[in-house]
C-alpha cells in the first residue's frame, strides 16, 4: 500500500474497498465507545467517521469492534498443530497476531526448524512473529537434538528481519547473572538490531532482578504472585499474564492489576493445548475472565491488545485507527466478548463464529514428518533401579503449575529394585535421549495419579526426549516403541496393550491433521486415564518435569537436577 492511495479515500474523495457501517467501536484511546462507520482500504483502515461509501458495505447491525487480539508469548508447538492448523483453531477466538517462540522445534532439529515455522505462516491470515529462541538447549544439563548459537542468529535475523521481533525468553537466568560470554553475546546482537529481550525468571527479586532488567530484559510471564508482579512492574519490565494448560496464573495475576499500572500488563497463553483453545477460547478468554473479575472492558482489551502491540513496537498493530491494519473483532456486547465475525486484512475469515474457509500460505508444499525418534538399547533389566540408599529424591508436581518441589521419600523396595509405590502415587520416570538414542535416566515423581500402566511423551520441554512414567517396566518399555513408531506423540498403555495415543510426527510435537480430528482423538483420552487410574490430564504436566530451569527439581536424560544450583543430584540422599 502507497501513502498517496490511502489518503484519498480517508479524504472521502476515492470509495473505500469495504465500508463497515452501523456499529460500536470501542476506542482504546480515548476510551469511549462511538457510533461510527470505518472505511477500509487494501489492508489498512483509512478512516474512522462519516462515510456512506463504498465497493462493499457491510452492515454490523450495531455490534462492538474492538482490535483483533494479540498473545504476547506462545510456543505453537503446545498446541500439537502445524502452525496452520493453529490459525484455524485460534482465529475464531480473535486471536490475529501471535508472538511465538519455536524454541521447541528448534531444540529438535536447530534451524532447520525455524526456517519451517517461518515459510509455514508465510502468507496466512494470522500475523506471526518470531522470538528466535535463546536457549537450545536451554542449559547443559539436558540433550537436545541441535544448538543455535550467536552466528545461527545472527543469520536467521538477517534473512528475516521482518519476521523475527525478539530474541525468546531468557531462560537461563543463571546465566545472565553469572555473565555467560555466549547468552551475552545473543543478548547483544538483538538489543544492537533494536529487537526486545523476552524474559523468563521466576522469583528472581531484588538485586538479582535489578541485573537480570540491565540486561535489557523488560518483560516476564513466569510470575506467580501479586507480589513478584508488582515488583517487575515497579522495575519497568511488561508483565504477560499467563494461562495455559499446566500453567495458569491468571486469578492470581489479576489482582495486580489496577488503572494505575494496566499498561504494562499483557496477556499470553504459553503453552495451552487445542482442546482447551476449542472449549474456553484463546486470549478472548482472559479478557472475558478479566471483566468476570470486575476489570473495565476497556481495560482488558487494552491488555489483549495495544498494551503487547506497543511493547513489541508493533506500530500498526493493536488498535482500530486510521493507518492500522484492519485487523478486527465483532463482538455482540462487552460482558460475554461472544465472537461473530473476524476481519484479519480486510477480509472476513471468521462469520458466525465459523472459520470460513482453510488456512493456505505461500508455501504450500510442507512435510508432514520432521526430525526423528531414535531408542537406545534398553529391556526391564537395564530399566532397573538398584538401591543406593535409604531415600530417594521424589518429584512432586502440582496441578496447574509447572514448578515441581523436592520431596525425601523411603522407596519401595522388591528384591534390592527400588519400585514404584502407586499406593502412595510415587512412579518410576525414565527421560530417554531420543534425537541419537544414546542414553536414558531414571528417577521417580509424585503426583500423576497413575495406579497401573504406563504414559509416554515426545513432549518435554525444552530438549522434547521421551518421557515415560510408568508402575510397571513391561508397559513403559512399549509406550517407548510405540512413540518410535509413531515418530513422536502421546501414548498409553496397560496391561502391554496400547489404549490410546495421538500421533505427533512433525518434529514429535504437531500433527497436520485438522484441529477438530487432533480435538477429538485427545477427548477420547481421558477414558484411557481413567483406565489406568488417572483422573486428570496429566501430559502438560508430564511435559514440564524435564524443565531444568524452573525451580525446584526436575529430570532430563542426564539425572535428577537441583535447578537452583543449576546441577545434577543422586536419586539416592542417603
Amino acid at each position: 500500500m502507497k501513502i498517496k492511495d490511502i489518503i484519498p479515500v480517508a479524504l472521502g474523495k476515492e470509495v473505500p474497498d469495504i465500508l463497515l457501517t452501523n456499529l460500536k467501536l470501542l476506542n482504546i484511546f480515548s476510551g469511549k465507545t462511538e457510533e461510527t462507520s470505518i472505511a477500509l482500504h487494501k489492508k489498512r483502515i483509512a478512516g474512522i467517521g462519516n462515510y456512506s461509501e463504498g465497493k462493499e458495505i457491510i452492515d454490523l447491525k450495531g455490534q462492538y469492534v474492538l482490535p483483533g487480539f494479540i498473545d504476547a508469548h506462545l510456543h505453537i508447538e503446545s498446541s500439537m498443530l502445524s502452525p496452520r492448523r493453529f490459525a484455524e483453531l485460534v482465529l475464531p477466538s480473535g486471536t490475529t497476531t501471535v508472538i511465538a517462540d519455536p524454541h521447541e522445534i528448534a531444540n529438535v532439529i536447530g534451524i532447520d526448524g525455524l526456517d519451517y515455522m517461518i515459510k509455514s505462516t508465510e502468507g496466512i491470515p494470522l500475523n506471526v512473529y518470531i522470538a528466535v529462541p535463546s536457549a537450545v538447549p536451554s542449559t547443559n544439563l539436558e540433550t537436545s537434538g541441535a544448538r543455535l548459537g550467536p552466528e545461527d542468529i545472527i543469520g536467521f535475523i538477517d534473512n528475516h528481519p521482518r519476521r523475527v521481533i525478539s530474541l525468546g525468553e531468557v531462560m537461563n537466568f543463571p546465566g545472565v547473572l553469572n555473565l555467560d560470554p555466549e547468552l551475552l553475546t545473543k543478548i547483544e546482537i538483538l538489543r544492537h538490531k533494536y529487537k526486545k529481550i523476552d524474559g523468563h525468571a521466576p522469583f528472581v527479586t531484588g538485586k538479582e532482578l535489578n541485573a537480570y532488567i540491565n540486561a535489557f530484559i523488560k518483560s516476564d510471564h513466569e510470575c506467580t504472585t501479586v507480589e513478584e508482579a508488582l515488583e517487575k512492574v515497579s522495575r519497568g519490565m511488561q508483565i504477560f499474564i499467563r494461562e495455559g494448560t499446566a500453567a495458569k496464573n491468571f486469578n492470581e495475576l489479576i489482582k495486580a492489576v489496577n488503572i494505575n499500572n494496566h499498561q504494562f500488563f499483557s496477556f499470553c497463553t504459553d503453552d495451552k493445548d487445542p482442546k482447551d483453545i476449542l472449549s474456553e477460547g484463546h486470549i478472548n478468554y482472559m479478557v472475558k475472565k478479566s471483566v468476570e473479575y470486575g476489570l473495565d472492558p476497556l481495560v482488558a482489551v487494552r491488555m489483549a491488545t495495544i498494551n503487547t502491540a506497543k511493547y513489541f513496537n508493533l506500530r500498526s498493530m493493536g488498535a482500530v485507527a486510521p493507518g492500522y491494519k484492519a485487523d478486527m473483532v465483532v463482538v455482540d456486547n462487552l460482558k460475554d466478548f461472544n465472537i461473530n465475525t473476524v476481519i484479519k486484512d480486510s477480509k472476513i475469515v471468521v462469520e458466525n463464529g465459523k472459520l470460513l474457509s482453510e488456512v493456505k500460505g505461500f508455501y504450500n508444499e510442507m512435510p508432514s514428518k520432521i526430525g526423528n525418534v531414535i531408542l537406545p538399547d534398553f529391556s526391564e533389566k537395564t530399566l532397573e533401579i538398584k538401591v543406593k540408599g535409604k531415600k530417594i529424591r521424589v518429584i512432586t508436581l502440582e496441578e496447574g503449575s509447572i514448578i515441581t518441589k523436592e520431596k525425601i521419600e523411603y522407596p519401595k523396595i522388591s528384591g534390592g529394585i527400588a519400585v514404584s509405590a502407586p499406593e502412595r502415587d510415587i512412579i518410576k520416570v525414565a527421560v530417554i535421549e531420543r534425537h541419537k538414542g544414546s542414553h536414558f535416566s531414571l528417577g521417580f515423581a509424585q503426583g500423576l495419579g497413575i495406579k497401573s500402566g504406563a504414559i509416554g511423551t515426545s513432549i518435554g520441554h525444552d530438549s522434547h526426549n521421551l518421557g515415560i512414567a510408568g508402575t510397571n517396566d513391561k508397559d513403559m518399555i512399549i509406550a517407548a516403541k510405540k512413540l518410535q513408531e509413531m515418530n513422536g506423540g502421546l501414548v498409553i498403555v496397560k496391561n502391554e496393550k496400547i489404549l490410546w495415543y495421538l500421533e505427533l510426527p512433525i518434529g514429535g510435537l504437531m500433527s497436520d491433521r485438522k484441529p477438530e480430528y487432533v480435538v477429538e482423538i485427545l477427548s477420547q483420552q481421558k477414558d484411557a486415564l481413567n483406565a489406568i487410574g488417572c483422573k486428570k490430564d496429566i501430559f502438560m504436566t508430564l511435559a514440564f518435569i524435564q524443565l531444568p530451569v524452573i525451580p525446584e527439581i526436575k529430570i532430563t536424560d542426564l539425572g535428577i537436577i537441583d535447578v537452583a544450583k543449576q546441577k545434577i543430584v543422586d536419586l539416592f540422599t542417603e
